[in-house]
């Protein structure tokens, strides 16, 4: 045989074996993001760097693969779970699935190896089209909620503990937001436990799992993402870096690695503006969000002077232009009922060294530009807050005008009782939701895990919007919990008509 033709067939051959070898399934199912009306972008981690094909419709493209260095575990994770030190690497895969049509339904396959995964996801509306959003905050995933209920006091019963643990009030949540069908999830922060702690990220990963690879998540990051965990550095420069590191590896708006923590998102007759309120500047001072955390190179400053801040400005201006449903989510509550809702300062009876008072000097820039819905968490209670003032339109005029600001920190961590006034507020779960029992069994009200969901229509004149606040009720039967999807009364319906 000649050796040049030997040669060309002995090397596909041995590509195609080493394809056929068995690989390690992913370590992180395909979960969607950038979703657009003619595309979406698809990323999972794996052991292996092979690339895998993906097809959709009749179309078929390989995954690109890098090594992700850090989603690795911590040391001192792997000195305490021993059965972690031989963590082999992880690779981020990522395909863009491209020549969609808006509102379409897509059917994909990833077609790893040992098993194909199947599953589907629709794209976004276009303009003209209504959107249905679900908004929430602070699931802190760990491995340690299991079997660990909340805090569920009052002030007769201040030791009193939740009907289920965490994960089984987090995973009932989930369950209920994917029978809603949302186009996206608005997750404002705190998503893990603890951000520098793998096997807090793993344990999210495991609750969203199949409803990531239908549903795109859109984040912000948390203090707790900043948190690298009370064993790995807490908020130590180093520690917060290695935390904040596992956040941006698993998620990239507009696609880049790079990016900073604050995007822009279209949603039909909606938009998102997201933002970093992680580490107010100066350090210390009353405008910080974080005392503990003192690093200033891989943090964002929001206010006016910052990057962020002129980032936001001509956002909000273009967003006004637009004319759509307007939405700005981050994590710190600036007007709340909570411990946060107090002061700047050390940890005291007035004050809290993560406040989200800082927050309001935007508010003044949210009012201006005719801002609608302002989403956050951080204090882990279902609460609304209404500010009223003039909102200046384009030709100069000025007109009365309300911005809707929600903690919505209820996704499957805390469930907190207030501890201070908040002048603003209009509902508030704990106060104006009464539980309702009969026979021992909670029928209705009271505080739980929930969400806020968001309906966007446009109109001949510009859009309407429903807030519905949805609580997930958990009840004992026979053959164990069972849970309904409830609404509070407190349904909040604007329109875009001055």
């Amino acid at each position: 045989m000649n050796l040049n033709r030997s040669v060309l067939f002995v090397i596909p051959f041995i590509c195609l074996c080493l394809w056929l070898q068995p690989q390690a399934g992913p370590v992180v199912y395909p979960y969607l993001q950038n979703l657009s009306e003619d595309s979406v972008e698809l990323y999972w981690t794996s052991t292996h760097k092979t690339p895998v094909e993906v097809s959709w419709g009749k179309k078929r493209s390989v995954s690109q693969a890098r090594p992700a260095p850090e989603l690795a575990y911590h040391p001192v994770e792997q000195q305490d779970f021993p059965e972690l030190k031989e963590a082999p690497t992880k690779y981020l895969h990522r395909v863009t699935l491209s020549g969609l049509k808006p509102g379409q339904k897509v059917s994909y396959t990833v077609h790893f190896p040992a098993a194909p995964y199947q599953n589907s996801f629709r794209t976004l509306p276009s303009r003209q089209g209504s959107v249905r959003l679900i908004a929430f905050a602070d699931s802190e995933t760990e491995p340690e909620s299991t079997g660990n209920p909340a805090k569920w006091g009052t002030e007769n019963e201040p030791k009193r503990r939740y009907l289920v643990d965490q994960t089984d009030g987090f995973r009932a949540h989930l369950a209920a937001i994917a029978d809603r069908r949302p186009d996206a999830l608005l997750i404002a922060g705190d998503l893990v436990e603890s951000g520098g702690e793998q096997r807090d990220w793993d344990e999210f990963w495991k609750q969203t799992g199949r409803l990531a690879g239908s549903i795109p998540l859109l984040p912000c990051p948390g203090n707790h993402e900043y948190y690298a965990g009370p064993k790995h550095g807490t908020y130590t420069d180093d520690g917060s870096r290695w935390a904040i590191d596992k956040y941006r590896g698993y998620f990239h708006p507009k696609g880049s690695e790079k990016a900073p923590h604050y995007y822009s998102q279209d949603l039909g007759p909606a938009v998102l503006l997201s933002l970093d309120s992680g580490n107010g500047r100066p350090h210390g001072g009353h405008a910080d969000t974080n005392h503990y955390l003192k690093g200033a190179d891989f943090t964002e400053d929001f206010h006016e002077g910052s990057a962020q801040y002129m980032w936001l400005e001509s956002q909000l201006e273009k967003a006004q232009s637009s004319g759509k449903f307007s939405i700005v989510m981050f994590h710190h509550c600036p007007y709340s009922s909570g411990g946060h809702g107090h002061a700047p300062g050390p940890k005291g009876h007035e004050t809290d060294p993560q406040s989200g008072q800082p927050l309001r000097e935007l508010t003044p820039l949210f009012m201006r530009y005719g801002v609608d819905l302002v989403l956050s968490g951080h204090d882990e209670m279902f609460e609304r807050s209404e500010i009223q003032g003039l909102q200046t339109l384009p030709d100069g005029r000025k007109v009365p005008h309300s911005i809707q600001f929600y903690d919505v920190g209820v996704a499957g961590d805390g469930l907190r009782s207030p501890d201070r006034v908040n002048e603003w507020s209009k509902f508030l779960a704990y106060r104006d939701s009464q539980e309702i029992w009969k026979d021992d069994v909670l029928m209705e009200g009271g505080r739980h895990y929930g969400h806020l969901e968001i309906d966007v229509q446009p109109t001949s004149t510009g859009w309407r919007a429903e807030l519905r606040p949805v609580y997930i009720l958990p009840r004992k039967t026979t053959k164990g919990w069972t849970f309904e999807r409830k609404l509070y009364t407190d349904v909040v319906k604007l329109s875009s008509e001055v």
